[in-house]
């Protein structure tokens, strides 16, 4: 009887609601990563490394060219052996990253508050960049996901004192040096606080010696062999991630060279973006984490004295004081980078998603120790109907011909004037309902009202340009994320082909075709499949084969005996140069002219094969 109580109380324990919350959080960021993994092709970045990594499981090569990035190369290869190569397969690495990045702040309940966390936790899971690139065969998320898995460990075991963290804390730093270039500006943030914390508690505890470092050190040292068991957990997470897990040897030596392309990543670079780049994806995308992140940090800099007292305490590690420097020395480093890649945005996107989180739960319980909630829910149900009218009017004003004209009774007006007006008039009511709320109710009511009302109005926001970058435009270059992207028509070139094939050899791959270099690694990956191609540095003389692959140039030797078929290879689209109507217009609905064609590759055709 006793046992049968104690195993429900252990039951009782094991599904709480705050698990059963974070297992639906952990299902909602799987749905959003690996639903249609392949819908948009992959770009010339990811065909790189998914092509090294195709060849060298075909035996093609053996040794990854350089730039192949490690645990890239590691986590396709596992794919590709056990589901075959596929635009899918080749994106599951960061899609179970991104998974395990919301699911990560479970570990910081601690510091974060149990509230706090877990909004956290449904922040990063609906991040449009973290479902982005967890959707992108790029290392930009797993560098996310191993530095927040580095900060839950070192943070717990300074907290806690269980080996199991440091543990983790190994395994992530061994995965992340490997990941990616990006993981070298997590440890200088990570070793610049540190420093900074060990020089502060060394002043501070000269004559006792009982700083939070000093006491971690001697648990470390007081337990055997620990030491030697994280070093060879590092070693063991390192060595099997770079080398994939022993089958190629080189990796190792990649996984060193990403320290010299993160160092070249600081050079001037004609080719990238400028400095507002990094800005305007934060404010496109992350709105709502910048903006609930921004609040935390402003509200804690306010209470410097509570942020203070953290701080010295040496008993907890002060996690507040830590996230701030993590997310302003992300951006800082996003600035001065000479390569500012979009994928950089996460190394400030995941501090301020924690501290957004622990703002949330300390202004839930502000409204609810006040009894606001049922006024400030009104408030904002009222304020929501007006910002949809304010949308939808600044929505037709963007889609409306300026010539165009409203009659209203007798009363003739142009239909742009018409909308901004109406536009106008619904923030002149939004300004009212925010006087007669504090007029009558005080600002108390005012202040949680629009902190409501901002929430929820960002979240639809953020979940509309989540849904939009990810599916519904995946693949345009109208996005911001994107600005250049692989064409879907590269896709149609191959069923072409395939088509062909069959008609000439009755199998979809035999078919001999002649491949111009000059292509490129997109090209190449989607016509991986056709074993009998002949690729040529420089196509001098007409090809041999019944069919062709080249870039559309007007000096190919292709003879007059073939005919050639065009398809767009890749699109670009840039938004600088908008204004006024078409910025709107771009920014709401994305109804702004077709992405140019950057690059066309044509499909050659002997005449009377038949295309």
């Amino acid at each position: 009887m006793n046992q049968q109580i104690e195993s429900e109380v252990h039951r009782s324990r094991l599904f709480t609601v705050e698990r059963a919350a974070y297992l639906l959080i952990g299902l909602i960021a799987a749905s959003l990563r690996f639903s249609r993994l392949g819908l948009r092709p992959l770009d010339e970045a990811e065909a790189i490394q998914a092509l090294a990594a195709f060849r060298f499981s075909q035996g093609a090569l053996t040794v990854a060219p350089p730039g192949t990035v490690p645990a890239l190369f590691t986590g396709n290869l596992v794919s590709f052996s056990l589901w075959g190569a596929g635009d899918g397969s080749a994106r599951w690495l960061p899609a179970v990253a991104g998974v395990l990045l919301a699911l990560l702040p479970y570990g910081l309940r601690r510091s974060l508050g149990r509230g706090g966390a877990l909004v956290a936790s449904l922040l990063l899971a609906l991040s449009p960049s973290a479902v982005f690139f967890s959707r992108t065969l790029d290392g930009a998320l797993l560098v996310a996901t191993c530095g927040l898995a580095l900060a839950v460990g070192l943070i717990n075991y300074l907290e806690r004192r269980q080996p199991a963290f440091l543990y983790l804390a190994a395994i992530a730093l061994g995965v992340g040096l490997s990941a990616g270039p990006g993981f070298y500006s997590v440890l200088l943030i990570f070793s610049l606080f540190a420093l900074w914390l060990f020089l502060r508690e060394r002043a501070r505890y000269r004559e006792t010696g009982s700083s939070a470092w000093v006491t971690a050190w001697r648990s470390v040292q007081q337990e055997r062999g620990l030491q030697i068991r994280l070093g060879g957990a590092l070693a063991l997470a390192f060595g099997l991630s770079s080398s994939s897990f022993v089958l190629h040897l080189a990796g190792v030596g990649h996984a060193a060279d990403l320290l010299g392309v993160w160092i070249r990543s600081f050079l001037p670079d004609p080719t990238s973006p400028s400095a507002v780049y990094p800005l305007l994806l934060l404010v496109r995308y992350e709105a709502l984490i910048l903006l609930l992140g921004l609040l935390e940090v402003a509200w804690l800099i306010g209470r410097r004295r509570m942020v203070e007292r953290e701080g010295s305490s040496a008993l907890f590690f002060p996690h507040t004081q830590f996230l701030i420097f993590w997310a302003a020395m992300g951006a800082f480093l996003v600035l001065v980078a000479g390569h500012r890649s979009a994928g950089n945005i996460l190394g400030i996107v995941v501090p301020l998603a924690l501290l957004a989180g622990q703002g949330v739960e300390r202004s839930i319980r502000w409204l609810t120790e006040r009894n606001l909630w049922r006024r400030a829910i009104w408030v904002c149900a009222i304020a929501l109907g007006i910002l949809v009218f304010f949308y939808l009017q600044i929505a037709a004003y963007s889609l409306a011909s300026p010539y165009s004209t409203i009659a209203i009774g007798q009363l003739t007006l142009n239909a742009p004037t018409s909308y901004a007006l109406l536009a106008w008039a619904a923030l002149l009511l939004l300004l009212g309902l925010g006087i007669a709320v504090w007029f009558w109710y005080g600002s108390e009511l005012l202040r949680g009202s629009a902190w409501l009302v901002a929430v929820v109005s960002l979240a639809l926001w953020g979940f509309k340009a989540m849904w939009g970058v990810n599916f519904a435009h995946a693949g345009d270059p109208r996005e911001l994320m994107l600005l250049q992207a692989t064409a879907p028509e590269v896709r149609l070139l191959v069923d072409r082909l395939e088509a062909l094939s069959l008609a000439q050899s009755g199998d979809a791959h035999t078919l001999p075709v002649t491949v111009d270099a000059a292509t490129g690694p997109v090209v190449a990956w989607y016509l991986r499949e056709f074993n009998r191609q002949a690729v040529m540095d420089v196509l001098s003389t007409p090809p041999d084969t019944v069919a062709a692959v080249t870039l559309a140039r007007q000096d190919l030797p292709i003879g007059e005996t073939f005919r050639g078929q065009g398809f767009p290879l890749r699109l670009r689209w840039s938004p600088w140069g908008l204004s006024g109507p078409q910025m709107v217009r771009w920014l709401l609905c994305m109804e702004i002219e077709p992405p140019a064609v950057d690059q066309e590759v044509v499909l050659w055709v002997k005449s009377e094969a038949g295309p």
